[in-house]
């Protein structure tokens, strides 16, 4: 893929709708493996096609040195923060429905906030500290907790929300030093590795249905965000980001057609003041003259 930025954003936001509605089917099927197989073999599964996928792609310019990073500290820290977030992801989906899930995962603004401000110094506004706390509260109808805790499907949707945003936080610190195609193809490479070491202690015999079910995991992983990446392309980041929150859509239709899962009204409740908490805190300012959309002030 070329790294000339077009200004097409219709086409961006195509491409980036078409691949957030798309990746929840990935979810669906892996929570239907999980009945049968080992949730750290289909995570493996998926990082292991993934990384066959992109991998090509990455180096298709520059070859395998491209490959090489300036900080691999920090490519290692974000590698490991992404990994363990779809191995978190995949265990919440494989107990409990994945809109669900997905809508707790969609709470990370709230998480992501305060540690830009923590850890970067950041000044975030009022009006999005606002906002995460209306996530918050979303977050808290569809988790639900009791005097007895949180269901252990919520406990590791919770954690998939806490280390994305930390692998958010190593992004940014890699952004102005390797193209999102090589990074995200570092981070696959990285959890292949982890997960390869992991697997063999539980891993189960698949049946031959499986292994077309386990490839399609790993293809929709990385066709999907390979349609992120390519989204940026044609759009500025603070031109995709409102749209984000379209996942919960098609985390909803993949959990009803394939489970019959639909939401109750609390986790209703809570996916609407999630969605628009994030749209709120997301949504591009009014640019300033003298300023290009998606420009710091």
């Amino acid at each position: 893929m070329s790294d000339r930025v077009t200004d097409h954003p219709a086409r961006g936001y195509l491409i980036f709708a078409a691949s957030l509605v798309f990746l929840p089917v990935m979810d669906a099927i892996a929570k239907l493996l999980s009945t049968r197989l080992p949730v750290m073999e289909i995570v493996w599964a998926r990082h292991i096609v993934y990384a066959a996928a992109i991998v090509p792609f990455a180096t298709w310019r520059r070859g395998w040195r491209g490959l090489v990073p300036r900080h691999p500290l920090w490519q290692l820290a974000r590698g490991l923060c992404m990994c363990l977030a779809s191995g978190c992801f995949f265990m919440a989906v494989s107990r409990m429905p994945v809109a669900d899930a997905m809508a707790i995962f969609l709470s990370y603004p709230a998480i992501l906030l305060p540690m830009t401000a923590v850890i970067l110094g950041e000044r975030p506004t009022r009006r999005q500290w606002a906002m995460v706390v209306c996530g918050f509260i979303g977050a808290l109808f569809v988790v639900r907790p009791t005097l007895h805790g949180l269901a252990d499907g919520a406990i590791f949707a919770v954690g998939s929300a806490v280390l994305y945003p930390m692998s958010m936080l190593a992004t940014r610190r890699l952004a102005d030093e390797a193209t999102p195609l090589i990074t995200t193809a570092l981070s696959a490479v990285i959890g292949s590795l982890l997960y390869s070491a992991v697997v063999p202690s539980v891993f189960t015999m698949p049946r031959p249905e499986d292994l077309w079910l386990l490839l399609a995991v790993g293809l929709i992983a990385a066709v999907g965000h390979f349609g992120i990446v390519a989204a940026h392309r044609y759009a500025q980041s603070s031109q995709l980001a409102p749209l984000g929150y379209l996942e919960i859509v098609g985390a909803v239709v993949a959990g009803l057609l394939m489970f019959g899962d639909v939401p109750t009204l609390p986790t209703d409740i809570g996916i609407v003041l999630i969605v628009a908490s994030g749209l709120a805190a997301t949504w591009p300012a009014r640019t300033r003259p003298g300023n290009a959309p998606g420009d710091k002030p």
